[in-house]
């Protein structure tokens, strides 16, 4: 699901309070925001059904390109349900289905409640079972032949070892933030002839709010990894972060899962063409995005099962009796083993027979914590997050070097005076034993007053980086989630024996590694300049390795981005390929220098060097700096108002952001490779920092090309290449 343009700037306008400016004056401020907010009801209102995507054509689409055994099994359980409806199986046996949660989660949102999956577990067992109380809204056309399915699903008791289990699995990943069928991987299904497998995640890389493969698209060895529900969070259940437009995905889901197609057919396009799901009662439709119950497009004076579950009206009420028969028949087949999950030998295997007497769980301890950095005194809220268990629990918190030091409380708040590194360990207990993490080197305090002078340089000369052991105050962290963090490495430099390097190629795409500086005392001269060489080369047009530099004037509390290029805007050979890289020559690396005038006021500041893998090469960086700032009539736009355009190539999330240091007149033009103009923008603005929309600022639309935007700000100009793919 993408996120509107209104919204994203309502956002920046609440957290930045420099978002409108560009388009407004300050008097219309206030009038503006209650504009974009009554807009961003409507749209929340009105534009909801257009943002249930749901991506099964695309995924079952390039299963069947990739999975050997895709199409034989989809010949095979077409036959079968035609032989399945043909006997008019008519059972009404209730058929119990175990489910297992694995809930992908970075410690944000996304790490929904147990409640809300208990939530989403009623709304599930309701819409299956013909309970859910909106039935009564059915259209009279349709009354008849809205189905019960008889299908339960509970969450399992016992996991695949054997052990006790709620039926929820967290896994702590940024990948979370676009996650995929590999994302998956990170929490590995569970046997899927005995378990439905359902992940969630903050965000689908797909933009989709979840998918689901038909049983054949992911039989045989190719789909077992794969084989279940994907969500966003957000769309699981009513309460939490869910809520009730958007409870039943999971009900949609699932129907595909047990083999249904959309009502219109197997793509993701409703309103294009009239198609047909291969179930006799519902009726062709092109399918919907708006509530319109009446719908007869397809066929004169038929009537569209606008209210069905597999449809994209939001306002679905209901299955049809042959969808019914449709999805027993998929049970019924041994075609991924759907087949087996109802058995009673499987029910007796996962806990979740009538019978089973719930058990004491073994607690999974797990905790979050609301800040990692700070200036001398700082507190601390711990969060616990313990789970694969309900409650009858003790918490036993260690807290060495802070106040308290020990701790009892569910949330406990701790203060630290000294600077250091500190650890955190959490001790749950319940009758069936005591279970410990420890969190080390979590939170970081530094004494303000104590750290790198000017000028400062860092060129990774000493053997024993990220430490100092002459004053551990001026100790580098490097921390993140990838599997090849920051180091010092001693094959490849612009001056000097060695750089600091991050092998993006053995991380997956979007895990993430920081190199984090000490303090460094600014003194009393205001006129200083940050700069920094680095190497990088893509391996191809797909490489998205991304390098960002931010900047701190708290001891690293809260970072502002002073610096973002990814893929071919980072590189610095010229725009070639490389299948490895070690820059063998100083040609191989650019000079960057940032603007942090705003910053300079401040007596100390921080600086964080993050990278985030994205299917590419190894980055480097050698000779920080941070000095004396001489003719910076000769510097660029890019340097002295922090001129840039991130990401780039550009995209529909794509900014133009600057900083202004006082009352400047910004000019703005867009031209191709062969010279000619295409929009054309002026305007004066305020002091203050600035992120703008490139889609919003020319409404022309781009082709994929190369294009140049020149901007001249009271004066002076620089030109910034823009790449759209």
């Amino acid at each position: 699901m993408k996120t509107s343009y209104v919204v994203k700037q309502i956002y920046k306008e609440n957290n930045n309070n420099h978002g409108y400016k560009l388009f407004f004056g300050k008097s219309s401020f206030m009038i503006l925001k209650i504009i974009s907010f009554i807009i961003f009801i409507l749209i929340f209102q009105n534009g909801v059904a257009q943002t249930r995507l749901c991506s099964e054509y695309e995924a079952d689409h390039q299963a069947e390109q990739e999975n050997p055994d895709a199409l034989k099994a989809k010949a095979e359980l077409e036959t079968f349900t035609k032989q399945f409806t043909q006997n008019n199986q008519k059972s009404e046996v209730t058929y119990i289905i175990p489910v297992v949660f694995h809930v992908l989660h970075n410690y944000g949102s996304e790490n929904i409640s147990k409640a809300q999956i208990l939530d989403a577990m009623r709304i599930l067992n309701e819409d299956y079972n013909k309970l859910n109380a909106d039935t009564v809204n059915i259209i009279p056309e349709f009354q008849g032949i809205a189905a019960n399915i008889h299908i339960q699903f509970r969450l399992a008791q016992i996991d695949p070892n054997g052990n006790c289990t709620d039926g929820i699995v967290r896994t702590v990943t940024s990948d979370t933030y676009n996650a995929n069928d590999n994302t998956k991987l990170l929490s590995p299904s569970w046997n899927r002839t005995k378990y439905l497998n359902i992940w969630t995640a903050n965000n689908l890389e797909s933009g989709a709010a979840g998918y689901s493969y038909y049983p054949s698209s992911v039989s045989g060895a190719w789909g077992v990894p794969y084989d279940g529900v994907i969500s966003l969070a957000s769309y699981v259940g009513s309460i939490g972060t869910g809520n009730y437009t958007t409870a039943r995905t999971l009900t949609h889901e699932v129907g595909h899962f047990l083999n249904l197609m959309h009502p219109w057919g197997s793509t993701n396009n409703p309103g294009v063409t009239c198609g047909d799901d291969g179930v006799s009662d519902t009726p062709i439709t092109k399918g919907h995005t708006s509530c319109v119950l009446t719908s007869a497009v397809c066929t004169s004076g038929v009537i569209e099962n606008v209210q069905n579950y597999m449809d994209y009206s939001y306002c679905d009420r209901m299955f049809t009796e042959g969808q019914k028969t449709r999805m027993r028949a998929a049970l019924n087949s041994s075609i991924s083993g759907r087949n087996n999950l109802w058995t009673a030998s499987n029910l007796l295997a996962t806990g979740t027979n009538d019978a089973y007497i719930a058990q004491v769980c073994t607690p999974v301890p797990d905790f979050s914590y609301n800040k990692t950095f700070g200036c001398n005194s700082l507190t601390v809220q711990y969060s616990d997050l313990t789970w694969n268990v309900d409650s009858g629990y003790s918490l036993l918190w260690s807290f060495p070097g802070g106040l308290p030091s020990v701790s009892n409380d569910t949330n406990p708040i701790v203060s630290y005076s000294t600077a250091g590194s500190y650890n955190a360990t959490l001790t749950v207990t319940n009758t069936s034993g005591s279970y410990q993490i420890t969190k080390s080197q979590i939170v970081q305090v530094q004494n303000s007053s104590v750290g790198e002078g000017i000028p400062w340089t860092e060129g990774f000369e000493y053997n024993a980086f990220p430490v100092n052991a002459a004053d551990t105050n001026l100790n580098w962290l490097i921390n993140g989630d990838g599997n090849s963090l920051w180091e010092r490495v001693g094959n490849a430099f612009y001056s000097g024996t060695a750089s600091a390097m991050v092998n993006s190629d053995l991380n997956t795409s979007g895990q993430t590694s920081n190199l984090i500086s000490p303090n460094i005392l600014l003194g009393s001269n205001p006129d200083k300049h940050f700069s920094f060489r680095v190497s990088y080369s893509q391996k191809d047009i797909n490489s998205t390795d991304q390098l960002m530099v931010y900047v701190s004037y708290n001891c690293g509390q809260t970072w502002y981005e002073r610096y973002n290029k990814s893929g071919s805007a980072l590189s610095t050979n010229g725009g070639n390929y490389a299948s490895t890289w070690t820059p063998t020559d100083t040609s191989l690396w650019r000079k960057e220098i940032l603007n942090i005038y705003a910053f300079l006021s401040h007596p100390n500041l921080r600086f964080k060097f993050e990278t985030k893998s994205g299917g590419g090469n190894k980055i480097y960086i050698d000779d920080i700096n941070l000095d004396q700032l001489t003719n910076i009539e000769n510097l660029p736009l890019s340097v002295t108002n922090n001129l840039n355009i991130f990401p780039n190539p550009i995209n529909n999330e794509s900014v133009l952001v600057f900083d202004l240091t006082q009352s400047s007149d910004v000019e703005l033009t867009l031209t191709n490779v062969l010279g000619q103009r295409l929009a054309y923008y002026k305007n004066n603005f305020i002091a203050g920092p600035y992120d703008l929309a490139v889609n919003k600022l020319f409404k022309t639309e781009l082709q994929a090309g190369v294009y140049f935007l020149s901007v001249n700000i009271n004066g002076k100009s620089e030109t910034l290449k823009l790449i759209k793919e």
